[in-house]
């Protein structure tokens, strides 16, 4: 029985929903080492480990739509997933609070919350400094008697879901591109051509600007395929 090429199972494994994205995205490191490509083992440890922080650019794919929504109470009554608009938050989160999302999380994570989460019943992700933004909104509502208790974007599942497949989408154009610039015959792809390749997986961040994957001058080498902390953005009252 003849030993399958390294790119054949890759290409099975990305197309094998059962095969875990951190496995994928563990071999492209490894592949974005061999091809001198920073931005492309960049991306895939980002994904792999999270997005750290404030100074790393998401990807537009992690920038989804969700609600904001608070739970609350008072004397005579309680309030529960009641949504909210961003201009109800107190004056100093008007700018920096919406309705998009950024999901930093890594795949790892957005897979764990996936499977623990009943598929009908909307996630509650905290804002950073959801707790202040309670206090401060429980102080203007004290007139009213009404204690807010947390503030949340509420999130479906299946849009994290989406996240995920976005990151398999793109392992699998970044196959297909290098199939389509390999020559026949050829069992492992050169330095260029992943170079080329990487292009496709076409990672846009936040401000639309696309990561572009630079590649030495060695083109000609071929490639042996491998077998963000929260801050306070308000002052304290």
């Amino acid at each position: 029985m003849s030993k399958q090429p390294p790119l054949d199972k890759f290409e099975r494994d990305v197309l094998d929903e059962s095969v875990p994205i951190q496995q994928l995205l563990r071999l492209v490191i490894v592949l974005g080492g061999r091809a001198f490509s920073e931005p492309l083992r960049l991306w895939a440890r980002n994904e792999l480990q999270g997005y750290p922080g404030p100074g790393i650019p998401l990807p537009t794919y992690r920038m989804i739509t969700a609600p904001l929504q608070m739970d609350s109470h008072s004397r005579f009554s309680q309030g529960r997933n009641e949504t909210i608009s961003a201009l109800a938050l107190p004056d100093v989160a008007h700018d920096l609070v919406s309705e998009q999302l950024p999901v930093t999380f890594s795949v790892g994570k957005l897979q764990n919350l996936i499977s623990h989460q009943d598929p009908h019943t909307p996630l509650k992700l905290g804002l950073p400094g959801s707790a202040e933004l309670a206090r401060l909104m429980t102080s203007e509502r004290s007139g009213q008697g009404v204690v807010v208790e947390r503030i949340y974007w509420s999130v479906h599942a299946s849009a994290l879901h989406d996240i995920l497949e976005q990151v398999r989408n793109r392992l699998l154009e970044f196959v297909a591109e290098l199939r389509a610039t390999m020559e026949p015959g050829e069992s492992e792809p050169t330095v260029g051509q992943v170079h080329q390749a990487a292009q496709t997986i076409n990672i846009t961040v936040g401000d639309h600007s696309p990561v572009h994957v630079i590649a030495p001058h060695r083109h000609s080498a071929t490639v042996s395929f491998p077998t963000r902390p929260h801050h306070r953005w308000w002052p304290r009252r």
